[in-house]
């Protein structure tokens, strides 16, 4: 992937939010009705320039800004006006505007002798009221909102996007991107997607799952000698043998990877699949023990023994085919992790998580902004990523690398492509050996995601 490349995906990914389209974009959505003073690609810049982040500045610091920076005058009540539906509409509409532009720019992955040709990772974050603010933002129409969010590890491209402001289950969501599967795609997910339906419906789309399997889960083997009943039915009690998960785990050694043949999944499903046992050391099940006391102290409920014996195992379910060795199976559920940062970013550095009592379409906003921020940032991380793997062998942090895009540098790239005083191009190299100097992931003994993952 050589620096031009890069520069042409830079040029495309902006030529996405030139002023043009995301105007005709605000008048389709009733954002800008009319000739204003502050224009569509005037409030991009503005929230570019925060970062997304509406709530931690007032509108007079916004105000402030759009004078410094933009030259525009405006009083707080003008731009309080600003904060309607159709802005949150405006900023929803841009997010999915890029969910299928991106797809232009972005190759599908392939990694070196395994079967998909991309890893995509689903999990659940919320941007909550805080207990002691929930009764005074009634008055302000202020709920906590629940986000959906998957994205593909191998090119940053997001592949679902989902943001409710009620407290739906995940399986229930989960299921809606399955139709947008392209085929040999990994789904990783964790067990609040867990459903033996969404798992036909992956397979139905020759597609991939990977998900834990709870320890109190039903696993059986397939009974060839089943009981009949005198008309020659048989008894659907003795078709499958349940498997005495704790006693085969007894005398597993730490650190030790077993799958198990031909299992079915489910008392009533029956669901066949691969099922990988990894077994942890006694540290690391003490630990997962106290995690265990301390739901059941909080929920009431005594736990069950049969969890508590399998506190050191965790137990994988997959569709991948045995090309994929156990072992391999195990380090891809590792790369779940990803997620996870993803989420600290959006947290900790982007603070999409920051509350205070505003009314709900600016905090709407705050929400929408900070995303369409970070998705930005997240293409461009992952792209320099990659071309800085293939030329300098070296692997850099993503996290360090999107934190840096979109709390700095995204601003100025959008102000100069906007205003055409550089392209994007120019600051190919400058972003490429500032990423290699920042960013640069030390030498690890168990080796980065990245390594892991090329090294399969």
């Amino acid at each position: 992937m050589s620096p031009l490349e890069t520069a042409d995906f830079l040029d495309q990914l902006f030529a996405f939010l030139e002023p043009d389209k995301v105007d005709a974009i605000a008048r389709e959505t009733g954002f800008i009705q009319r000739k204003r003073v502050v224009t569509a690609s005037d409030f991009l810049t503005l929230l570019f320039q925060v970062q997304g982040n509406l709530m931690d500045c007032t509108l007079q610091e916004l105000c402030f800004k759009l004078t410094t920076e933009q030259d525009i005058s405006i009083s707080r009540a003008a731009l309080d006006k600003k904060f309607t539906m159709n802005a949150v509409h405006f900023l929803h509409r841009l997010v999915e505007e890029l969910c299928r532009f991106q797809h232009q720019l972005l190759p599908e992955g392939q990694v070196h002798n395994l079967p998909f040709t991309s890893i995509r990772i689903l999990d659940a974050t919320a941007a909550s009221v805080p207990d002691h603010l929930k009764e005074r933002a009634q008055k302000t129409r202020q709920t906590s909102v629940k986000i959906q969010y998957e994205f593909d590890l191998l090119t940053g491209r997001f592949t679902f996007f989902c943001l409710d402001l009620q407290n739906i289950n995940d399986a229930v969501i989960g299921a809606k991107r399955v139709p947008f599967l392209e085929g040999q795609e990994l789904c990783l997910q964790d067990l609040g997607y867990f459903h033996f339906k969404v798992f036909e419906d992956i397979q139905h789309y020759d597609s991939y799952f990977l998900t834990k399997f709870r320890s109190d889960a039903y696993l059986a083997y397939r009974n060839p000698f089943p009981n009949y009943h005198p008309n020659g039915d048989v008894v659907a009690s003795s078709q499958y043998h349940r498997i005495d998960l704790a006693g085969l785990c007894r005398n597993m050694a730490p650190g030790e990877v077993l799958e198990l043949e031909e299992v079915h999944f489910g008392r009533d499903a029956h669901f066949p699949a691969r099922c990988i046992l990894l077994s942890h050391d006694d540290a690391q099940r003490q630990v997962r023990l106290g995690r265990i006391q301390r739901r059941a102290t909080k929920s009431g409920k005594k736990p069950k023994q049969l969890v508590q014996d399998l506190a050191g195992i965790t137990g994988y379910m997959t569709n991948l085919p045995e090309s994929v060795s156990e072992a391999q199976v195990v380090e891809l559920y590792r790369l779940r992790w990803q997620i996870e940062l993803s989420f600290k970013i959006l947290k900790s550095y982007l603070a999409i998580d920051h509350f205070k009592l505003v009314k709900q379409e600016r905090w709407l906003c705050h929400v929408y902004g900070i995303f369409l921020v970070f998705l930005l940032s997240q293409l461009m991380a992952y792209r320099f990523r990659n071309a800085i793997w293939e030329e300098e062998e070296q692997e850099i942090s993503e996290m360090v690398a999107i934190r840096s895009i979109g709390c700095g540098l995204l601003a100025k790239l959008y102000e100069a492509f906007r205003q055409k005083k550089k392209t994007p191009q120019a600051f190919v190299h400058l972003i490429t050996r500032l990423l290699i100097r920042t960013a640069r992931k030390p030498a690890s003994a168990t080796g980065t995601a990245m390594k892991r993952l090329h090294a399969m």
